[in-house]
Protein backbone atom coordinates (compact mmCIF):
# COMPACT_ATOMS: atom_id res chain seq x y z
CA UNK A 1 0.00 0.00 0.00
CA UNK A 2 1.02 3.55 -0.30
CA UNK A 3 0.81 3.99 3.38
CA UNK A 4 2.81 1.04 3.82
CA UNK A 5 5.84 3.13 1.26
CA UNK A 6 5.19 6.32 3.87
CA UNK A 7 5.67 3.90 7.00
CA UNK A 8 9.10 2.83 5.14
CA UNK A 9 10.68 5.90 4.47
CA UNK A 10 9.63 7.82 7.66
CA UNK A 11 11.17 4.81 9.56
CA UNK A 12 14.09 5.48 7.28
CA UNK A 13 14.11 8.94 7.73
CA UNK A 14 13.85 8.58 12.18
CA UNK A 15 16.68 6.02 11.72
CA UNK A 16 19.34 8.37 9.40
CA UNK A 17 18.51 10.94 12.02
CA UNK A 18 19.75 9.08 14.73
CA UNK A 19 22.40 7.54 13.15
CA UNK A 20 25.09 10.06 14.26
CA UNK A 21 28.15 8.27 13.18
CA UNK A 22 26.84 7.89 9.79
CA UNK A 23 27.71 4.21 9.47
CA UNK A 24 24.26 2.77 8.74
CA UNK A 25 23.75 1.11 11.93
CA UNK A 26 22.39 2.44 16.02
CA UNK A 27 24.37 1.81 19.02
CA UNK A 28 23.02 1.49 22.22
CA UNK A 29 23.07 5.04 23.13
CA UNK A 30 21.75 6.35 19.44
CA UNK A 31 18.97 4.06 20.12
CA UNK A 32 17.77 6.25 23.01
CA UNK A 33 17.36 9.31 20.87
CA UNK A 34 16.05 6.96 18.03
CA UNK A 35 12.86 5.91 20.08
CA UNK A 36 12.17 9.65 20.92
CA UNK A 37 12.20 10.58 17.24
CA UNK A 38 10.45 7.74 16.07
CA UNK A 39 7.91 8.13 19.28
CA UNK A 40 7.10 12.08 17.75
CA UNK A 41 4.29 11.20 15.84
CA UNK A 42 2.24 8.95 18.00
CA UNK A 43 2.81 11.59 20.75
CA UNK A 44 1.70 14.38 18.60
CA UNK A 45 -2.02 12.50 18.86
CA UNK A 46 -1.73 11.16 22.45
CA UNK A 47 -1.10 7.68 21.32
CA UNK A 48 2.03 7.39 23.43
CA UNK A 49 3.26 9.17 26.52
CA UNK A 50 6.61 11.65 26.77
CA UNK A 51 9.15 9.87 28.31
CA UNK A 52 9.13 11.92 31.62
CA UNK A 53 5.62 10.71 32.03
CA UNK A 54 6.21 7.07 31.62
CA UNK A 55 9.83 6.85 33.71
CA UNK A 56 10.32 8.57 37.42
CA UNK A 57 13.84 8.88 35.48
CA UNK A 58 16.60 8.83 33.30
CA UNK A 59 18.38 6.12 34.35
CA UNK A 60 15.01 4.00 34.27
CA UNK A 61 14.38 5.10 30.95
CA UNK A 62 17.90 4.17 29.80
CA UNK A 63 17.76 1.25 31.07
CA UNK A 64 14.53 0.09 29.78
CA UNK A 65 15.62 1.23 25.92
CA UNK A 66 18.80 -0.65 26.65
CA UNK A 67 17.05 -4.12 27.39
CA UNK A 68 14.53 -3.27 24.63
CA UNK A 69 17.63 -2.49 22.73
CA UNK A 70 19.24 -6.05 23.14
CA UNK A 71 15.93 -8.02 22.07
CA UNK A 72 16.30 -6.33 18.37
CA UNK A 73 19.85 -6.72 18.67
CA UNK A 74 19.63 -10.69 18.80
CA UNK A 75 22.94 -11.24 17.04
CA UNK A 76 24.58 -9.43 20.21
CA UNK A 77 26.72 -7.18 18.01
CA UNK A 78 25.88 -3.97 20.13
CA UNK A 79 24.76 -1.94 16.82
CA UNK A 80 21.53 -2.54 14.44
CA UNK A 81 20.57 -2.32 11.07
CA UNK A 82 17.88 -0.40 9.73
CA UNK A 83 16.87 -4.15 8.39
CA UNK A 84 16.30 -4.86 12.11
CA UNK A 85 14.97 -1.35 13.95
CA UNK A 86 12.72 -1.83 10.79
CA UNK A 87 11.04 -5.25 11.41
CA UNK A 88 11.03 -4.51 14.64
CA UNK A 89 9.46 -1.30 14.51
CA UNK A 90 6.37 -2.71 12.13
CA UNK A 91 5.92 -5.70 14.37
CA UNK A 92 5.63 -2.80 17.37
CA UNK A 93 3.54 -0.81 15.41
CA UNK A 94 1.00 -3.98 14.03
CA UNK A 95 0.47 -5.22 18.02
CA UNK A 96 -0.52 -1.79 18.84
CA UNK A 97 -3.28 -1.11 16.06
CA UNK A 98 -4.66 -4.49 16.25
CA UNK A 99 -5.57 -4.51 19.96
CA UNK A 100 -6.85 -0.80 18.75
CA UNK A 101 -4.84 2.33 18.76
CA UNK A 102 -6.23 4.83 21.32
CA UNK A 103 -5.38 8.04 23.33
CA UNK A 104 -2.62 7.16 26.22
CA UNK A 105 -3.68 9.90 28.72
CA UNK A 106 -7.69 8.81 28.55
CA UNK A 107 -6.71 5.38 29.91
CA UNK A 108 -9.13 4.07 26.80
CA UNK A 109 -8.28 0.37 26.56
CA UNK A 110 -5.87 0.43 29.06
CA UNK A 111 -6.90 -3.00 30.73
CA UNK A 112 -6.72 -5.34 28.19
CA UNK A 113 -6.36 -8.96 27.76
CA UNK A 114 -4.01 -10.97 26.32
CA UNK A 115 -5.01 -12.28 22.64
CA UNK A 116 -1.99 -14.19 20.65
CA UNK A 117 -3.01 -14.68 17.18
CA UNK A 118 -0.74 -18.07 17.32
CA UNK A 119 0.56 -20.10 19.82
CA UNK A 120 4.52 -19.25 18.93
CA UNK A 121 3.77 -16.01 19.95
CA UNK A 122 1.47 -16.35 22.93
CA UNK A 123 4.96 -18.68 24.63
CA UNK A 124 7.11 -16.04 23.35
CA UNK A 125 5.58 -12.88 24.59
CA UNK A 126 5.24 -14.68 28.35
CA UNK A 127 9.01 -15.67 28.22
CA UNK A 128 9.24 -11.98 27.52
CA UNK A 129 7.03 -10.80 30.34
CA UNK A 130 8.79 -13.02 32.88
CA UNK A 131 12.15 -12.24 32.28
CA UNK A 132 12.64 -8.69 32.78
CA UNK A 133 9.94 -6.34 35.08
CA UNK A 134 11.40 -3.31 32.58
CA UNK A 135 10.11 -5.32 29.56
CA UNK A 136 6.92 -3.50 27.63
CA UNK A 137 5.53 -7.52 27.78
CA UNK A 138 5.55 -7.48 31.44
CA UNK A 139 3.68 -4.37 31.70
CA UNK A 140 0.94 -6.19 29.03
CA UNK A 141 0.94 -8.57 31.28
CA UNK A 142 0.58 -6.94 34.44
CA UNK A 143 -2.60 -5.22 32.85
CA UNK A 144 -3.98 -8.39 31.56
CA UNK A 145 -3.72 -9.75 35.10
CA UNK A 146 -5.70 -6.45 36.63
CA UNK A 147 -8.08 -7.14 34.31
CA UNK A 148 -8.44 -10.50 35.08
CA UNK A 149 -8.66 -9.72 38.62
CA UNK A 150 -10.98 -6.51 38.22
CA UNK A 151 -13.38 -8.72 36.03
CA UNK A 152 -13.78 -11.46 39.20
CA UNK A 153 -14.18 -8.65 41.78
CA UNK A 154 -17.93 -8.87 41.93
CA UNK A 155 -18.35 -7.29 44.86
CA UNK A 156 -15.49 -3.62 43.61
CA UNK A 157 -14.06 -4.31 46.76
CA UNK A 158 -10.52 -4.96 46.06
CA UNK A 159 -10.64 -8.51 47.10
CA UNK A 160 -11.66 -11.75 46.21
CA UNK A 161 -12.92 -14.24 48.17
CA UNK A 162 -12.57 -18.19 47.07
CA UNK A 163 -15.82 -18.05 45.26
CA UNK A 164 -14.66 -15.50 43.47
CA UNK A 165 -10.87 -17.51 42.74
CA UNK A 166 -13.02 -19.99 41.23
CA UNK A 167 -14.40 -17.45 38.68
CA UNK A 168 -11.16 -15.45 38.22
CA UNK A 169 -9.40 -18.81 37.27
CA UNK A 170 -11.11 -19.37 34.61
CA UNK A 171 -11.01 -15.83 33.21
CA UNK A 172 -7.18 -15.98 33.34
CA UNK A 173 -6.73 -19.69 31.64
CA UNK A 174 -8.83 -17.86 28.46
CA UNK A 175 -5.67 -17.27 26.55
CA UNK A 176 -3.23 -20.46 27.36
CA UNK A 177 -7.05 -22.75 26.93
CA UNK A 178 -7.12 -20.80 23.35
CA UNK A 179 -4.04 -22.67 22.28
CA UNK A 180 -4.04 -26.02 24.22
CA UNK A 181 -1.44 -24.69 27.18
CA UNK A 182 -4.31 -25.40 29.62
CA UNK A 183 -6.79 -28.20 29.92
CA UNK A 184 -10.98 -27.09 30.22
CA UNK A 185 -12.48 -27.27 33.59
CA UNK A 186 -14.40 -29.77 32.34
CA UNK A 187 -11.54 -32.05 31.30
CA UNK A 188 -9.96 -31.70 34.78
CA UNK A 189 -12.73 -31.97 37.19
CA UNK A 190 -15.71 -34.67 37.33
CA UNK A 191 -17.74 -32.03 38.98
CA UNK A 192 -18.28 -29.08 39.78
CA UNK A 193 -18.11 -29.79 43.46
CA UNK A 194 -14.64 -31.52 43.13
CA UNK A 195 -13.71 -28.30 41.01
CA UNK A 196 -14.24 -26.02 43.78
CA UNK A 197 -12.46 -27.77 46.31
CA UNK A 198 -9.74 -28.02 43.96
CA UNK A 199 -9.55 -24.31 43.74
CA UNK A 200 -10.08 -23.85 47.41
CA UNK A 201 -7.23 -25.19 48.34
CA UNK A 202 -5.29 -23.42 45.75
CA UNK A 203 -6.84 -20.22 46.95
CA UNK A 204 -5.41 -20.88 51.17
CA UNK A 205 -1.77 -21.03 49.42
CA UNK A 206 -2.72 -17.69 48.33
CA UNK A 207 -4.16 -16.28 50.69
CA UNK A 208 -1.46 -16.63 53.35
CA UNK A 209 -2.73 -14.42 56.27
CA UNK A 210 -5.95 -16.91 56.40
CA UNK A 211 -8.27 -13.95 56.33
CA UNK A 212 -10.75 -15.74 53.71
CA UNK A 213 -9.93 -12.50 50.72
CA UNK A 214 -6.85 -12.25 48.47
CA UNK A 215 -6.12 -8.89 47.11
CA UNK A 216 -4.61 -7.85 43.44
CA UNK A 217 -0.82 -8.27 44.95
CA UNK A 218 -1.34 -11.30 46.22
CA UNK A 219 -2.39 -12.80 43.08
CA UNK A 220 -0.18 -10.85 40.61
CA UNK A 221 2.77 -12.57 42.78
CA UNK A 222 1.32 -16.14 42.78
CA UNK A 223 0.22 -15.93 38.49
CA UNK A 224 3.76 -14.22 37.51
CA UNK A 225 5.71 -17.05 39.24
CA UNK A 226 3.26 -19.70 38.09
CA UNK A 227 3.34 -18.60 34.99
CA UNK A 228 7.06 -18.19 34.30
CA UNK A 229 7.31 -22.17 36.06
CA UNK A 230 5.40 -22.98 32.84
CA UNK A 231 7.61 -21.12 29.94
CA UNK A 232 10.80 -21.98 32.17
CA UNK A 233 10.01 -25.62 32.63
CA UNK A 234 9.03 -25.86 28.14
CA UNK A 235 5.55 -25.15 27.97
CA UNK A 236 3.77 -27.48 25.41
CA UNK A 237 0.34 -27.67 24.15
CA UNK A 238 -0.79 -30.75 24.76
CA UNK A 239 -4.40 -29.84 25.38
CA UNK A 240 -7.71 -29.70 23.40
CA UNK A 241 -7.59 -26.16 21.85
CA UNK A 242 -10.88 -24.68 22.92
CA UNK A 243 -12.76 -22.04 20.34
CA UNK A 244 -13.38 -18.86 22.20
CA UNK A 245 -16.33 -17.10 21.88
CA UNK A 246 -15.00 -13.25 20.90
CA UNK A 247 -17.86 -11.40 22.57
CA UNK A 248 -17.86 -8.23 24.69
CA UNK A 249 -16.19 -9.73 27.90
CA UNK A 250 -13.13 -9.97 26.11
CA UNK A 251 -13.09 -6.34 24.90
CA UNK A 252 -10.55 -3.63 26.21
CA UNK A 253 -12.16 -1.86 29.41
CA UNK A 254 -11.41 1.77 30.23
CA UNK A 255 -9.10 2.92 33.17
CA UNK A 256 -9.63 6.75 33.23
CA UNK A 257 -9.14 9.48 35.01
CA UNK A 258 -12.56 10.82 36.23
CA UNK A 259 -12.64 14.57 34.93
CA UNK A 260 -16.02 14.63 33.49
CA UNK A 261 -17.51 16.90 36.78
CA UNK A 262 -18.82 20.40 34.89
CA UNK A 263 -18.00 22.24 38.31
CA UNK A 264 -16.94 21.76 42.00
CA UNK A 265 -20.97 21.53 42.97
CA UNK A 266 -21.26 18.70 40.35
CA UNK A 267 -17.75 16.64 41.54
CA UNK A 268 -18.56 16.99 44.86
CA UNK A 269 -22.55 15.34 44.04
CA UNK A 270 -20.46 12.86 42.39
CA UNK A 271 -18.29 11.88 44.99
CA UNK A 272 -20.93 12.08 47.37
CA UNK A 273 -22.97 9.43 45.52
CA UNK A 274 -19.98 6.97 44.98
CA UNK A 275 -19.26 6.86 48.57
CA UNK A 276 -22.68 6.30 49.33
CA UNK A 277 -24.02 4.03 46.94
CA UNK A 278 -22.14 0.82 45.53
CA UNK A 279 -24.24 -0.16 43.35
CA UNK A 280 -24.38 3.11 41.02
CA UNK A 281 -22.41 4.04 38.05
CA UNK A 282 -20.86 6.51 40.30
CA UNK A 283 -19.37 4.06 42.52
CA UNK A 284 -17.82 2.19 39.48
CA UNK A 285 -16.70 4.75 38.13
CA UNK A 286 -14.91 6.28 41.29
CA UNK A 287 -13.50 2.34 41.64
CA UNK A 288 -11.71 2.37 38.60
CA UNK A 289 -10.35 6.12 38.69
CA UNK A 290 -8.76 4.87 41.77
CA UNK A 291 -7.15 1.46 40.21
CA UNK A 292 -5.80 3.73 37.35
CA UNK A 293 -4.55 6.19 40.07
CA UNK A 294 -2.48 3.42 42.06
CA UNK A 295 -1.43 1.59 38.75
CA UNK A 296 -0.01 4.67 37.74
CA UNK A 297 2.03 4.76 40.90
CA UNK A 298 2.87 1.37 40.54
CA UNK A 299 6.19 2.01 39.49
CA UNK A 300 7.58 -1.61 40.77
CA UNK A 301 4.29 -3.25 38.77
CA UNK A 302 4.18 -5.52 42.46
CA UNK A 303 0.70 -4.61 43.10
CA UNK A 304 2.00 -3.02 45.87
CA UNK A 305 2.71 1.17 46.75
CA UNK A 306 5.89 1.93 48.79
CA UNK A 307 6.30 4.64 50.85
CA UNK A 308 8.41 6.65 48.57
CA UNK A 309 5.32 5.68 45.24
CA UNK A 310 2.85 6.61 48.02
CA UNK A 311 3.95 10.66 47.46
CA UNK A 312 3.59 10.02 43.82
CA UNK A 313 -0.10 8.46 44.23
CA UNK A 314 -1.59 11.18 46.14
CA UNK A 315 -0.45 13.47 43.58
CA UNK A 316 -2.34 11.25 40.87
Amino acid sequence: SPEYQKMYYHLLRCFSDADVSMNGRIRKDDFDALVDVAAAAPRKFGFAPQASEQYVSVEERKEARANLFKSINTEGTGEISFQEFLAWAMEHIKSKVLRGATPWKAGVGKLSLIQPSSAEEFVEFLKAATSSASNPQHKDLYFHLLRCFTDADATMSGVIDADGFDKLIDIAAIAPRKYGFAPSAAAMFKTDAERKESRAVLFKTIDKDGGGTISFDEFLNWAMKHIKGKVTGGVKAEYQPMAIEEDASLAAKNLPIYDEASSPSDFATFCKTAVTDKSSPEYQKMYYHLLRCFSDADVSMNGRIRKDDFDALVDV
